[in-house]
């Protein structure tokens, strides 16, 4: 190892503002329902999205009750009792319900001002107690309706979080106003199910074998001839910092974490608790093992902890504020990120790739069952209704591959590329996708249940629409093979010793021809009346695919090795996807689904491409098939970069949770109600944090929400010690290092398949998880902010600073990169090393110097480049222990130009 000190002039700080809207008017308007049991219309006139937020056909108001009266148990569902409407005026609905055992129920709904109230009043007119041990409602509001556009939907937000909890509905596109439900003083929300019943009181219905379920239950006791009454307020908000401010002014607690959620015992995490109301006490779910420090109370009513947690697994640290009103803080913690990328890795060479020459599918990599602890094979998937996860083609069956590949990047194993070389020799060349002398087609990749079965031809031959033999249409499964190649060109060229199959020329040539099948061959597939999507397949072209991002990281590759005609037919086939979803698509943040996160990481992309390059304007820059017309460009409006660039930085935070408390919840991608933490969580969080340091005027802000996502999927990852079982999901050393798919936060639920239940953990099979993780370790990097709320801290390590000098361990598992956002931009990047284990990384406050320590990963002796971004204009001097190792003079135009300085 050697010591490197970097000596520099003066460091740009900048600033930064936000900027908020107010909302116009709002006049609310509810209507009751035809049978007169609750509230069937929801609206808000003079918000952006004036539409009923009741779902179609349901009504607010439908509850189960049960509750002890005089030594007796009674359940009721008021959807099976008879009901009388008291009151049914433009500004007030109520509805009365006679329950057993002399207790009356009244709902009123009401409008005062801009805001409507539903208040559930229980009255015992009995002479004994009543107490509510069980009390679910459902809440039907804003489900997805296809009679919509896509982008006119609302993605659900929910926090169960006791007397904090709180839902949101936030348009699609991300622009536009939010519908806000709080909870009123005395209701508390503390269960919950898959199908949207939400629990104020669970005794009953909380299974507690084994004790799954996190939160406490209660019950509530009326006295005789009292009352009692639970409430809920409905508010239109500007968005989603204007619902933050409204769940403060709401006397609720807004959240915010740092790093995240899901955390290491190394890291240093801040937390930090708005609320109007006094915080009382911090409880730890593992008082000696936890470490609480309060910090301070800022002037904002920003309760401001520290946390150092040892134990590994779920901890929750229950909050006590104002006059007893409690909620959760719920902690994931795991090993280090670092050694989750390596187990994980080894865990998929050792135990999830099959080697049987007997098999069509030697060389695949399959999906491991952790329930039963055993790999699973297109022979033998007993649970699984689908051939094509198990295939070797899909997302599915495709996502452990490139998640070795992209580990051996930053910490190249020789067994782990052999094994990844023997899938490409075996599963995939010839086989899973076509050579260069097969034709049609070549370099197609087959995509369905598996290409054994496409390759046959019994589904049919070539010319029937995209099945049999050319069923090579579907995009996604070209990305992430010429991401695989391209993750074994820098392998191969940085560790040309380590590779056996192909050579570094021979892995960019695969990478660069699979990348033009991507465009050309799907392009030339016209779909047949067997599928609902018709013509030609331009998926490549008019919506984002995942991992598209490594088209660039090919090009610069073709280019340093001098095919610059390659580099810009490749180039050339990208720019048509750019100025497409820029200038011609109204909506291009969909995907292969009807609502879909898979476009976020790409679309950013491409916006990033179009504000650093120039696109030459063409008259018949492309012809679309399917429209049976040129797209032509005489000039471009370059307002339009920016303005997409937002659309899709709105879209993707519309369905991500920001600022939703809890492991499972905080930087999570939507999925409905069936899953959370699923890949997109960190691929579109990438995006996210890329967009935080690159671009935006409030660098802090995105740089929290993208670090959030980047930790969240990572506790998916079944990894511990002896002491913990090797793991806290699913016990055992047999699954240390497994992974599940998604995360499912209910007691008794499903996966995406209905066959196959699921309790409150990730889901037994790992699938398209390794997406995610490959987004994990691609955005990895140490992000050093001046934050508004915590002040000087640092994302991805732990940070010591005094007047003179910042230092940083850095702990973001990949130990590369590291960005200051508040000193111009400027980042320091290594491509084949990297940053020394648990040594600190110093920067000067005066601008003059930064020293660190680089690791040889390799082994062996090699040129290293580090490369220096947004450096201040100035001289510069590199030295290495005792030695000077090079001089450059850097004008502040020659870093806007070159990206970066390089010293070698």
């Amino acid at each position: 190892m050697k010591q490197v000190l970097v000596f520099f002039s003066t460091i740009l700080f900048m600033l930064s503002c936000i900027s908020l809207s107010a909302n116009a008017a709002i006049v609310p308007h509810i209507k009751a329902s035809n049978d007169e049991k609750g509230l069937a219309v929801l609206s808000f006139e003079g918000s952006s999205n004036n539409r009923n937020y009741i779902d179609d056909g349901k009504y607010l108001g439908q509850m189960t009750i049960r509750y002890q009266s005089d030594k007796k148990n009674h359940e009721v569902s008021l959807k099976d009792m008879a009901s009388t409407l008291l009151l049914n005026t433009a500004d007030k609905i109520q509805v009365f319900s006679q329950l057993p055992g002399e207790v009356r129920l009244y709902q009123t709904f009401s409008i005062q001002g801009e805001n409507v109230f539903w208040d559930i009043e229980f009255a015992n007119m009995s002479n004994q107690t009543v107490t509510i041990t069980d009390l679910s409602l459902p809440v039907p509001v804003g489900s997805v309706d296809r009679s919509l556009k896509a982008f006119q939907n609302v993605a659900r937000h929910f926090s169960l979080n006791g007397d904090a909890s709180f839902w949101y509905w936030s348009p699609i596109k991300g622009q536009g106003n939010n519908l806000l439900m709080t909870t009123k003083a005395g209701t508390s929300i503390e269960y919950a199910t898959f199908d949207r019943n939400y629990f104020i009181h669970s005794m009953n219905s909380v299974d507690r074998v084994g004790d799954t379920w996190r939160f406490p239950s209660s019950s509530k006791t009326i006295n005789a001839r009292k009352r009692f009454t639970y409430g809920f307020k409905f508010s239109i908000t500007d968005d989603n910092d204007k619902t933050q401010e409204a769940l403060y002014e709401n006397d609720g607690m807004v959240v915010k974490a740092m790093p995240g959620m899901v955390v290491t015992p190394e890291m240093d995490v801040y937390l930090a608790l708005r609320t109007k109301l006094p915080v009382n006490k911090l409880t730890p779910e593992h008082p000696t093992q936890t470490k609480i420090e309060f910090i301070r109370k800022n002037e904002d009513n920003h309760y401001i902890y520290k946390f150092k947690f040892a134990r590994l697994g779920e901890n929750m640290i229950s909050v006590d504020y104002g006059d007893n009103r409690h909620s959760y803080l719920d902690f994931f913690i795991t090993e280090p990120i670092e050694t989750l990328i390596k187990k994980r890795s080894r865990f998929i060479v050792e135990k999830q790739q099959h080697r049987d020459t007997t098999k069509w599918y030697n060389g695949l990599y399959s999906l491991w069952d952790m329930k039963k602890s055993e790999l699973l094979s297109p022979d033998y998937h007993p649970e699984i209704p689908w051939d094509f996860m198990v295939g070797g083609s899909d997302d599915s069956s495709n996502a452990n591959p490139i998640y070795v590949s992209e580990k051996n990047v930053v910490y190249p194993d020789k067994k782990e590329i052999a094994s990844l070389e023997y899938y490409e020799k075996n599963f995939v060349w010839g086989k899973l996708q076509r050579t260069d002398k097969e034709y049609p087609y070549p370099y197609g990749i087959y995509g369905s249940e598996n290409w054994y079965r496409n390759r046959s031809g019994n589904d049919g031959s070539y010319e029937d629409g995209g099945s049999g033999k050319g069923r090579m249409w579907r995009t996604f499964d070209y990305t992430t093979h010429f991401a695989i190649y391209y993750n074994l060109y820098v392998i191969a060229k940085d560790n040309p010793e380590m590779v056996s199959y192909l050579d570094a020329t021979g892995y960019l040539e695969r990478a660069y021809r699979t990348a033009m099948a991507f465009f050309e061959v799907p392009y030339n597939i016209l779909m047949g009346s067997q599928w609902t999507f018709h013509g030609w397949t331009d998926w490549a072209y008019k919506q984002g695919n995942f991992h598209e991002r490594y088209i660039l990281d090919i090009i610069k590759a073709l280019q340093a090795n001098g095919r610059t005609e390659d580099a810009a037919k490749l180039q050339r086939e990208w720019e048509k996807k750019v100025t497409y979803m820029i200038y011609e698509d109204p909506w291009p943040f969909g995907s292969e689904m009807y609502i879909d996160r898979t476009a976020f990481e790409s679309s950013y992309y491409v916006a990033e491409y179009a504000k650093e390059h120039a696109i030459e304007p063409q008259e018949q820059f492309w012809y679309d098939k399917n429209e049976k017309k040129w797209y032509s460009y005489t000039g471009f409006d370059t307002t339009k970069i920016d303005q997409f660039m937002q659309n899709q930085l709105d879209a993707n935070l519309a369905l991500r949770s920001t600022f939703e408390p809890g492991y499972f919840m905080l930087g999570t991608a939507w999925t409905g109600d069936l899953a959370w933490l699923d890949y997109m969580t960190q691929m579109g969080g990438v995006a996210i944090l890329d967009y935080g340091y690159k671009f935006s005027d409030n660098p802090a802000k995105f740089i929290n929400y993208g670090y959030n996502s980047l930790l969240a999927s990572w506790a998916l990852v079944n990894t511990g010690n002896k002491e913990t079982g090797y793991g806290y999901w699913f016990k055992g050393e047999q699954n240390d290092g497994a992974a599940g798919q998604a995360f499912s936060a209910y007691q008794h639920s499903q996966t995406y398949a209905k066959e196959i239940k699921t309790d409150r953990l990730p889901w037994r099979y790992d699938a398209e998880i390794g997406h995610g993780l490959t987004g994990g370790i691609h955005g990895a990097g140490i992000y050093v902010v001046n934050d508004p709320v915590f002040g000087e801290v640092c994302y991805g390590g732990n940070l010591t600073a005094n007047a003179n000098e910042l230092r940083i361990i850095p702990l973001d598992g990949v130990r590369r990169r590291i960005y200051f956002s508040d000193l111009g931009r400027l980042s320091i990047e290594t491509e084949q090393d990297g940053f020394a284990y648990n040594s600190e990384i110093i920067l000067q406050r005066t601008g003059t110097l930064i020293r660190f320590t680089l690791e040889n990963r390799s082994g062996k002796s090699h040129d290293c480049a580090v490369n220096f971004s947004n450096l201040s204009a100035g001289n510069y001097r590199l030295t290495a222990g005792n030695y000077k190792k090079g001089n450059r003079n850097c004008s502040r135009s020659d870093t806007t130009k070159d990206k970066y300085t390089r010293f070698r």
